[in-house]
């Protein structure tokens, strides 16, 4: 009778969805923030971190466009980054953005959710003198400051119209304008 007792609520619990938290894999680091510098070459800058996940990891990888930067990014850190967790992709002035935008939006880990912010003086200067940038870009992102997410913002370039984005500066990202963007006709 008691293993037909643990066998019904073993049943249960697996009924309700009830799962485990899920968990990094060891030696894993889920990145939270991509920084976008240049045309050609293109360097990427990966933070990972906030939401909980304790330390950081940081890496950064250069590539003549963004499909090969990406390609070497995730082994440019300590341990391995995942990309599948990006939450915001910080660009410089430098970027071809309608590029880097569709780029985004082909590749299978990264996600057309992650808002699109402007970086004042880079993105590698931005995310490389701010010690947690996602808490930052968290914050800002409860205030409604509106950042366009990717998908938002290649729609507005592929249609001519205006994108606005949200100018970031200083060692804890704060918002200092906004800045209008054009796709060169």
């Amino acid at each position: 009778m008691r293993k037909w007792l643990l066998l019904a609520i073993g049943l249960a619990v697996l009924l309700a969805g009830w799962r485990p938290a899920s968990q990094e894999p060891e030696g894993l680091a889920l990145v939270r923030v991509l920084g976008v510098d240049g045309a050609d070459p293109v360097t990427l800058t990966a933070v990972s971190g906030g939401d909980g996940q304790g330390g950081q990891s940081r890496g950064r990888s250069t590539g003549a466009d963004f499909a090969q930067a990406l390609e070497a990014l995730p082994w440019s850190g300590e341990e391995e980054l995942s990309l599948t967790s990006v939450s915001y992709l910080v660009v410089g002035r430098d970027v071809a953005l309608e590029e880097v935008l569709l780029a985004v939006l082909r590749n299978e880990e990264l996600g057309a959710s992650a808002t699109v912010w402007l970086a004042e003086t880079g993105a590698a200067d931005l995310l490389d003198g701010c010690e947690d940038p996602a808490a930052g870009l968290d914050l800002l992102a409860r205030q409604e400051m509106g950042a366009p997410t990717v998908v938002e913002a290649l729609a507005a370039l592929e249609a001519g119209e205006a994108l606005s984005l949200p100018l970031l500066a200083g060692g804890k990202p704060s918002v200092i304008d906004w800045e209008d963007r054009r796709t060169a006709t």
